[in-house]
Parts: C-alpha cells; sequence; structure tokens
C-alpha cells in the first residue's frame, strides 16, 4: 500500500481548539493566629487544670497518710487493750483467795476465824 492510501486510512485528528485550562494550584489556607486574649487564656486553663489536679493527688495523699496513722494508732489500742485484758486476768488469778490459803499454808500460818475483822 502506498503512503498516500495508508494516510487515507488513518483517522483523522482534528487539533482541539479550546485547549484544556491547567489547574490552578490551590492556595495553602491562611494560618489563624491567636489574638490576644486566647494566649493567655490556654496557658492559664492548663496551668490551672494541672495546679487542680495536683492538688486533688495531694489531698487524697493526704488522706491516704491519715487513714493509715490512724489503722497504726488502732493498732496499737488493741494491743495495749489486750494486754490489759491479759492482766486483769493475771491479777484475778494471783488475788485469788485459795491461792492465798495455800501461801500462806505452805509459810506456816494458820487461820484462826478469832483474828478476822469484816469492813463492810
Amino acid at each position: 500500500m502506498p503512503e498516500a492510501a495508508r494516510k487515507a486510512l488513518q483517522p483523522q485528528v482534528t487539533p482541539n481548539r479550546n485547549p484544556i485550562p491547567q489547574e490552578r494550584p490551590i492556595p495553602a489556607p491562611k494560618r489563624r493566629t491567636l489574638t490576644l486574649f486566647e494566649s493567655i487564656l490556654y496557658p492559664v486553663m492548663i496551668g490551672s487544670v494541672v495546679m487542680f489536679g495536683g492538688i486533688t493527688v495531694s489531698k487524697h495523699n493526704e488522706a491516704y497518710n491519715m487513714m493509715r496513722d490512724t489503722a497504726a494508732v488502732n493498732q496499737q489500742v488493741n494491743g495495749v487493750a489486750k494486754e490489759n485484758e491479759e492482766l486483769k486476768y493475771e491479777i484475778a488469778q494471783l488475788s485469788s483467795p485459795e491461792r492465798i490459803y495455800a501461801i500462806a499454808e505452805k509459810l506456816g500460818m494458820k487461820f484462826n476465824e478469832k483474828n478476822v475483822k469484816v469492813i463492810d
């Protein structure tokens, strides 16, 4: 096939009269700057939240320490109360009349009802 015939069989492309417009770059959004009030308010708010959080933790720590100290004191009180009960029981045993009579008899003492005085 000759060249002329080949060109005749190929589709004709007509140039587009309206060129495709190139896309414009999208401008970056403007950065919003903080006002004077906002630049003061935000650090104050953050500082107050941190401060109140610290105060809360501190108060909880104080309450825990107080409860721990109270529990230690209660434990000591219970120990002393138990010791007192044991000592009262020991006093009751040592001051029983039967024990006193037994010790007196060992020492050679005799019970004489005429020498006993009852005080009311």
